[in-house]
């Protein structure tokens, strides 16, 4: 009886700390923080798991404006660069080669650089992957690989072959490899990266004291595994002044979004996309121009040689969107096509309607840093009350489930829906292998949405 006694009272003496682990922390200490940048969560996703040729997308929260941030896939994996795409947040995407090693059972690595800096914090991949590389352990040794193909190895230039001038060059072949290139008594070992499966594109700054005539020699390696195959330039067709070779043919519009006719209710962002292509001398990202129902909206878009990308709050109605292109040889190409904004694209709150709410920095059962900081972010309608509850289970010298309140704190979404909440711990630091249960709830007029959520803090 004693020693029950004694365990129950040594839970509530370290569980004492904890229960104030999680609350609004003054002004005061929340400007301290800040100071400091913080990476507070990240999330992995893939088209076919971590196979070559699969595209992964990765998306990073952490503080605002880093000079540069990238997420390293494992202990030997590559780096993914990431780009800032609203304030803390940042994203990438990577195809895989076949010649990375990305072990899902290690921990991958995201880092943060401001100023001179560099702030790091680890992660565990997403079970689904580890399940696969599990799989993959137990699959059968996979047939000898063969050579990997090349179609083509072209070099486009901006016109006559002088010092300054940016030469293009592009491979086409197999998908998924790791592609270089070299220009004998110039350079050598040139990284042609891999922009879209099976296409690998880099660039070459022509300098005063290179041979001009090395150009035509170029020579392109194409490695899969322990396999390669090389190409030489093809600039059959060309003029004397290595100039690319003649296009004639207009760039491609595709994968359009909203679709031609498709009616789109999302709550007050609506985002308009297309798919930019072109075989021959390649997009000229200055050319772009999107106009919607007559109105020139390019400068509030981000547009690459790949994607142009909208996203604005618009109003019921009918929209018409017009996407105009040019290619780096002048050929030009215009596509047309109109969706429908429903009146729903704003939430009003009307009598039966359901309530949107969407937790988007975390899922269930996610793994949390040892820290225990959290920082929930999600999405509801516009102006709504959220309240975020939170409460510790823990497992203490043997007593099984004590539970203990933890945080409770309510913000308002802003102007677009979204909405976010920053927990630190204070106090003492919260016990590894913690369980924390979530309660979000948002309100707005009558409706009334709640959400729950468990996490798991991690061990050690």
């Amino acid at each position: 009886m004693k020693t029950i006694l004694r365990s129950t009272a040594l839970a509530a003496m370290l569980l004492a700390p904890l229960a104030a682990s999680f609350v609004a922390a003054p002004a005061q200490a929340a400007t301290a923080r800040a100071a400091t940048p913080q990476i507070t969560n990240m999330s992995l996703n893939s088209d076919s798991g971590l196979s070559p040729g699969a595209t992964l997308r990765v998306q990073l929260y952490a503080t605002p404006n880093a000079r540069r941030a990238t997420l390293t896939l494992g202990d030997n994996g590559p780096a993914v660069q990431l780009r800032q795409q609203s304030a803390g947040n940042y994203a990438g995407s990577y195809v895989v080669r076949r010649s990375d090693r990305i072990d899902p059972t290690t921990l991958m690595t995201a880092r943060v650089t401001f100023g001179e800096r560099v702030y790091s914090r680890k992660f565990n991949f997403p079970p689904s992957f580890q399940a696969l590389a599990m799989g993959a352990a137990a699959a059968p040794p996979a047939a000898t690989a063969q050579a990997p193909a090349i179609e083509r190895f072209v070099l486009r230039s901006p016109g006559r072959l002088e010092p300054g001038s940016e030469l293009r060059f592009r491979l086409v072949g197999a998908p998924g490899g790791d592609a270089w290139m070299d220009i004998p008594g110039v350079i050598r070992g040139v990284d042609l990266s891999e922009v879209r499966p099976g296409v690998y594109e880099g660039t070459y700054t022509v300098r005063r004291r290179d041979d001009l005539d090395a150009f035509r020699n170029a020579v392109a390696t194409l490695r899969s595994g322990s396999q390669r195959q090389t190409a030489r330039v093809d600039l059959r067709g060309e003029d004397r002044d290595v100039g690319a070779r003649r296009d004639e043919r207009a760039p491609q519009i595709s994968e359009l979004t909203p679709a031609n006719g498709e009616r789109v209710a999302e709550r007050g962002r609506t985002q308009v996309r297309a798919h930019l292509s072109d075989e021959g001398s390649g997009i000229d990202p200055a050319s772009v121009r999107l106009r919607l129902n007559g109105r020139d909206v390019t400068a509030d878009a981000r547009v690459t040689p790949e994607e142009l990308h909208y996203r604005a709050d618009l109003d019921p109605g009918r929209y018409t969107a017009e996407v105009t292109v040019r290619d780096q040889a002048g050929n030009a190409s215009t596509k047309s096509w109109s969706f429908d904004v429903t009146p729903g694209e704003r939430f009003s709150g009307p009598a039966g309607a359901e309530l949107p709410l969407q937790i988007t920095s975390h899922s269930n059962n996610m793994v949390v840093d040892a820290a225990g900081n959290l920082s929930i972010q999600g999405r509801t309608v516009p102006h709504a009350n959220v309240r975020v509850q939170v409460e510790a289970v823990a497992n203490v010298a043997g007593v099984l489930g004590v539970t203990q309140p933890v945080a409770d704190q309510s913000v308002q979404a802003d102007r677009n829906g979204y909405f976010g909440v920053a927990l630190a711990p204070r106090g003492g630091l919260p016990i590894p292998g913690t369980r924390y249960d979530l309660r979000v709830t948002a309100t707005s007029g009558s409706q009334t949405a709640e959400e729950h959520l468990t996490l798991i803090q991690r061990q050690g």
